[in-house]
């Protein structure tokens, strides 16, 4: 019972540490940094924002003698502060999330979806000339594939995958995805995903896990964003500070979202066929379409639209 105990006494205070990091580096220290810019912020605003000489007030209140209590209570404001700044970054992804069906069908996002179609749609037509091009210098025999073919649908892939449909890389990657898989396996990934998770392995589970902690990082991070550019309301140069940030997160997502569909990907390859057996649904080799539709019926408890192709084993 003693070694039991140190082990669960181990694991919480691991725990523990795991959580005193996580809070330093995701609230304290940024929300830190925001007040430390917000301070002078406030000081020279628009009209002053990059005089020195503006800044003298703030600099002499800080190096003025005061008693230790007055210290202690606005170093405690100051921790207070950042606190509350950095628990704010964090929910504005989830008010984000609120707002985006209505930020897809405004007039702004309707103008990039349709940039991004053209765009895609152009490196398309070039990828696909180019083949043409191939083919009849061929004169009917194999196709050959060279590295002008490559680029060009390099190119065409970096724009999206599948035909935009939606105003972000982000968006269209993970629309991507799903086509994919629904493509090769006829699986409903919203669908099937919360079971295909039960079955991978822990390592697999621990990187997809890993991969969505960062794209849920990148998220607070687009949050310090709209927080900087709040302040670049009262302090210009804040709204650069709120582009660099932005541009960070918008880093992060891409490749979190990259990461995470190959990931995604990956599992339904490797375990699909799993979860059919696991459901009595009989499977021998690769999971077909066909199969893949059967799964979606079950897990739908609905009856399926053809009853004689499907008989379950018992359990």
């Amino acid at each position: 019972m003693g070694e039991r105990d140190q082990r669960v006494n181990g694991l919480l205070v691991e725990l523990g540490r795991q959580i005193a990091t996580r809070w330093l580096t995701t609230l304290l220290i940024p929300g830190l940094l925001w007040v430390c810019v917000a301070v002078p912020a406030c000081q020279l605003g628009w009209a002053h924002a990059l005089d020195p000489h503006a800044a003298e007030p703030l600099l002499r209140w800080f190096v003025s003698r005061r008693p230790a209590g007055q210290n202690i209570a606005l170093a405690v404001a100051v921790l207070m502060a950042a606190l509350g700044v950095g628990m704010t970054a964090t929910g504005v992804p989830a008010i984000l999330r609120l707002l985006r069906p209505v930020a897809a069908r405004s007039a702004p996002a309707r103008r990039l979806r349709t940039a991004r179609l053209a765009r895609w749609e152009r490196a398309r037509r070039a990828a696909e000339h180019l083949e043409a091009e191939a083919l009849r210098a061929a004169d009917g025999g194999s196709t050959i594939v060279g590295p002008q073919i490559a680029q060009a649908r390099a190119r065409q892939y970096a724009i999206s995958l599948e035909e935009p449909a939606h105003a972000t890389w982000v968006g269209d990657r993970l629309r991507a995805n799903m086509l994919r898989i629904h493509r090769g396996y006829g699986l409903d990934v919203a669908l099937v995903w919360p079971r295909l998770w039960v079955i991978l392995p822990d390592s697999l589970r621990a990187d997809i896990s890993a991969v969505q902690n960062s794209y849920a990082a990148a998220g607070v991070t687009v949050g310090w964003a709209v927080l900087y550019a709040a302040l670049g309301l009262v302090w210009g140069p804040a709204l650069l500070i709120a582009v660099a940030v932005l541009a960070v997160a918008f880093v992060r997502a891409r490749s979190a979202t990259e990461v995470l569909c190959q990931l995604v990907e990956s599992a339904t390859d490797l375990y699909a066929s799993a979860l059919a057996d696991q459901l009595h649904i009989p499977c021998t080799g690769v999971l077909t379409p066909d199969l893949g539709h059967l799964v979606n019926e079950v897990l739908r408890k609905e009856p399926p639209q053809n009853p004689s192709r499907f008989t379950p084993r018992p359990p």
